[in-house]
């Protein structure tokens, strides 16, 4: 397990999808504020550090646990 940052997808306060961004936490601002034009009852996008567990490539994330 590694840190990374991520930017996470919550429906309803489950976390329901998650996106590695390797160009770190401003590119994965712009990306939050990207998806939240699209807003949807009940989502919310969030980005943060997060331990994941890594693809063999190291370009997909496998895993994410709570930090």
């Amino acid at each position: 397990m590694i840190e990374v940052v991520a930017l996470c997808m919550f429906l309803s306060g489950d976390l329901k999808e998650h996106l590695y961004v390797p160009d770190g936490f401003s590119k994965c601002l712009e990306m939050k504020r990207i998806a939240e034009r699209d807003y949807k009852p009940n989502v919310r996008y969030m980005c943060g550090n997060v331990m994941a567990q890594m693809s063999e490539d190291g370009k997909h994330i496998l895993a994410i646990s709570k930090k």
